[in-house]
C-alpha cells in the first residue's frame, strides 16, 4: 500500500543573502548606531533588554538602498506566489540592537503582507536565534507521539541568524527570538510590507 503526502497551507519563509553583506552592513552598522545616538531611549514593543527605533528608515536616506532591497524582495516573492501585477509595495522599517540578554517575545505583525528581518552583526551561533512558532493553534491540543520532529509535528522551527541574511515571512506568522548569550550586539533591520494596487498605509 502506498501512501503518499500533500502539504496543505504550507507556511512559507523565504530566506536570501546578500552577496555584497561585509561592505553593505559596514555602512548600516554605522547608521544604526548613529540612530540609536539620536534616541537612547527608543520604543518598547516585543524586545525585551533591547532598543527598536522608531518604524522611520524608510524615510532615511541613509537606508535607501536597503529600503530598496526590501521592496525588490518581496516584489518578487509576491510574483512567485502569483500576486496581480503593477501593485505598489510599502513598507515600514526599523532598527533593532540587542545587547547580552535581549530577546524577543513571541508576536506576530498586523496588517501586512510581509514581515522580514535582515541581519547586520552579530556573533554566532550564540546571539540568538529567530524561531517561528505553528499557526495551527488547534494542532496543539494533542502532543504527537514523536521520537524526533518533522515538518509536521513540529510546535517551532528555529532559523540561524547569519550576516547578511534576509528572511521573509508572512506577518501573521508568530515568531519570536531566544536570548542572545554572545558577548557582542545582535543588530538586525525589521520591516513589514503592504501590497496594494492603491496607495495605502502600513498598519
Amino acid at each position: 500500500m502506498e501512501i503518499k503526502p500533500q502539504a496543505l497551507f504550507p507556511s512559507y519563509v523565504w530566506s536570501t543573502l546578500f552577496n555584497d553583506r561585509k561592505e553593505f552592513n559596514s555602512n548600516l552598522l554605522k547608521h544604526c548606531y548613529a540612530l540609536r545616538d539620536k534616541d537612547p531611549v527608543g520604543v518598547r514593543k516585543s524586545n525585551g533588554n533591547g532598543w527598536q527605533s522608531d518604524s522611520i528608515l524608510q524615510n532615511l536616506d541613509e537606508f535607501k538602498d536597503m529600503n530598496l532591497r526590501i521592496i525588490q524582495m518581496c516584489q518578487a516573492i509576491g510574483h512567485s506566489q502569483l500576486f496581480e501585477p503593477n501593485l505598489i509595495y510599502r513598507h515600514q522599517a526599523w532598527v533593532n540592537i540587542s545587547p547580552p540578554g535581549a530577546y524577543n517575545k513571541v508576536h506576530y505583525h498586523a496588517n501586512c503582507h510581509f514581515s522580514g528581518v535582515y541581519y547586520i552583526s552579530l556573533k554566532a551561533p550564540d546571539c540568538g536565534s529567530i524561531y517561528f512558532r505553528d499557526p495551527r493553534v488547534v494542532s496543539r491540543m494533542l502532543t504527537l507521539p514523536t521520537n524526533q520532529q518533522t515538518d509536521f509535528t513540529s510546535e517551532e522551527v528555529h532559523m540561524p541568524p547569519e550576516e547578511g541574511r534576509a528572511y521573509v515571512f508572512p506577518g501573521w506568522l508568530e515568531h519570536g527570538v531566544e536570548v542572545n548569550n554572545s558577548d557582542q550586539d545582535r543588530i538586525s533591520i525589521s520591516f513589514n510590507v503592504f501590497a496594494a494596487s492603491a496607495v495605502s498605509p502600513v498598519g
